[in-house]
């Protein structure tokens, strides 16, 4: 059997080399987009590796202008240029996945690189890790659809470069490869793992060849004092939760707040960095990634006021940040918020309880994946990310315990991470699952009959008989004089008639019995929105109307073709794979 690639189903080796090419080029373009990252860093704060000395000091004005100046140039960058290449990314990924068949744009590399580099260079309260997930998954899809491979391995090979963007950047290749099942993948098949896999490990070669097997942190000594201290990480996640819940609000308030007031999207950025630019006047630690803060808390160089103050200043500039369109992602300010949030519980929990809890820092470790767990609902990938880091088994207790209780309190009084927020908002709803994601790939276009029967909203009653006596169709569509829809005639509607027809097939017209609170779907819906509409509901067609007119009829989908169609394609992803 031929694939339509023209790869053979059973030629692995081909499918394992192109998931390492994947993997190689992503793992060159995370550390060009590093050095990139270090060349804008070092043109605007003169030392990359101390923004936060360097803020220090410059004059106040000049500290003030550049993230404005920043904002400048993303702002048309990524209103007109590349739309896609906004915010942190991982959610178009995800969208890419579950609605497009795995395929991304090739100018997204190219974009989502300079945009980003120039967001968090210049000072934007934003993360590097979900630009480089969205590159790797860019690569990916775009050399699936130069080997013209089929949609399935368009997913598989998009989830390859995401996993080998988060390896290569954190030199955690189980962490990566977690990521691409737990957040990127809405449904996974076991078969991939060993693709996903070879891409993160061949990404992690590139970047220790090239970086060094440094890690990103200065991770210190784990070691847990007393099993009692389990209650406190348990008290930290639920705190974790808390915060990554204000997070994600903040966020989608902010864009919520720019789209009432209709500020144009490129003048956003402007106004995001004008504040971040405000802020770090006086706590320059919100600047960029902010793993320089981050450090400060591992290593405890940090005192309780300043963090205390330092979260809530972070909190604001990222979700301004991210809020007003700069192109980077929200791991990094997780990773901030939670090493803050865990450093403040650690001293408080020391003064309490000296003789159980550990030194604040091992606390800041444990927020890091807490806030992560909480903002993303991927608490594999959090504890997988810090456990990476640490290569201490020590951790593992308190980390899944803090970690979890994050989880439960987002799911419990929130329900959405903070990229299914974002997708909510465009009308993408995620559901993990195989079949509703193939129903979401099939597009009612593909599916409708563009053949279908009408009448007139003025046919007798005598009339609408006869043509239903020589109809194949169930239902009628309903137009007026000037074609539009009005309603939908059934032969349910037509049995209340019948016992009175001889008196009223002069006076009853079709207007008067059939359907007028009608459901229609556009060509541009998905079966799974089809099915939505059927389930439960007494009804068998559905008008398919233009998505810019919805009363102009394009055909019909009648829902026993929506379910031979479902069936056919089960069957076909059944036997490709």
């Amino acid at each position: 059997m031929k694939w339509k690639s023209g790869f053979k189903k059973e030629n692995v080796a081909l499918l394992l080399l192109t998931a390492i090419l994947i993997g190689a080029v992503t793992g060159c373009l995370a550390v060009g987009f590093r050095f990139l990252l270090l060349y804008f860093t070092k043109l605007c704060w003169n030392h990359p590796f101390d923004v936060i000395g360097s803020a220090e000091g410059m004059k106040w004005y000049v500290v003030l202008i550049i993230p404005v100046i920043g904002g400048l140039l993303v702002g048309p960058l990524v209103s007109f240029l590349a739309p896609e290449t906004r915010g942190t990314g991982v959610p178009e990924v995800i969208e890419a996945v579950s609605i497009r068949e795995g395929a991304i744009r090739h100018r997204t590399t190219f974009f989502k690189t300079v945009s980003s580099a120039i967001s968090i260079g210049t000072g934007a309260s934003v993360g590097r890790e979900g630009p480089i997930v969205h590159i790797g998954s860019s690569v990916g899809s775009s050399i699936a659809q130069l080997l013209k491979l089929t949609p399935e391995w368009r997913r598989v090979f998009l989830a390859c470069g995401a996993a080998s963007g988060i390896a290569a950047t954190f030199n955690a290749p189980m962490a990566g490869v977690l990521f691409a099942i737990e957040i990127i993948l809405t449904d996974f098949e076991v078969s991939y793992l060993s693709h996903i896999v070879i891409s993160a490990v061949t990404a992690t070669v590139i970047s220790h060849h090239f970086l060094g097997n440094l890690p990103t942190f200065n991770i210190p000594q784990y070691e847990m004092m007393s099993y009692w201290e389990i209650l406190l990480y348990l008290i930290l996640g639920i705190l974790a939760g808390i915060i990554s819940i204000v997070f994600i609000k903040l966020i989608s308030g902010i864009e919520n707040t720019f789209d009432k007031m209709r500020i144009p999207v490129y003048i956003r950025p402007v106004m995001g960095g004008f504040l971040v630019g405000i802020i770090a006047i006086n706590c320059p630690n919100v600047l960029g990634v902010g793993y320089q803060s981050v450090n400060l808390v591992l290593t405890a160089e940090i005192a309780l006021k300043s963090m205390i103050l330092i979260i809530i200043l972070k909190l604001i500039a990222s979700s301004f940040s991210v809020g007003a369109g700069f192109s980077g992602g929200i791991f990094a300010p997780s990773l901030f918020l939670g090493a803050m949030l865990g450093g403040i519980f650690g001293i408080i929990s020391g003064f309490f309880f000296p003789d159980i809890a550990a030194p604040f820092q091992a606390y800041g470790l444990i927020g890091m994946g807490a806030v992560v767990s909480g903002t993303t609902l991927a608490p594999i990938t959090a504890i997988l990310t810090i456990f990476e880091l640490t290569n201490n088994y020590n951790i593992i207790l308190p980390l899944m315990t803090s970690c979890i209780a994050s989880l439960v309190i987002v799911q419990k009084f929130y329900g959405y991470s903070i990229y299914e927020t974002r997708l909510l908002k465009k009308g993408v709803s995620i559901v993990r699952g195989h079949d509703v994601n193939i129903l979401r790939r099939m597009i009612i276009k593909d599916y409708m009959e563009t053949e279908y029967e009408s009448l007139k909203e003025s046919t007798h009653l005598r009339d609408i008989i006869l043509n239903a006596k020589e109809s194949r169709y169930p239902h009628f569509i309903v137009i007026n004089d000037k074609d539009a829809l009005v309603g939908m005639l059934s032969m349910r509607d037509l049995k209340n008639c019948l016992p009175e027809m001889e008196d009223l097939n002069e006076l009853i017209v079709a207007a008067d019995i059939m359907t007028k609170n009608i459901y229609c779907i556009t060509q541009d819906d998905n079966l799974s929105t089809a099915f939505k509409i059927f389930e439960g509901k007494q009804i068998s067609t559905l008008p398919v109307v233009n998505v810019h007119n919805s009363k102009k009829v394009l055909g019909i989908l009648k829902k026993n073709d929506l379910i031979l169609a479902y069936n056919q394609k089960i069957l076909k992803t059944g036997i490709l794979l």
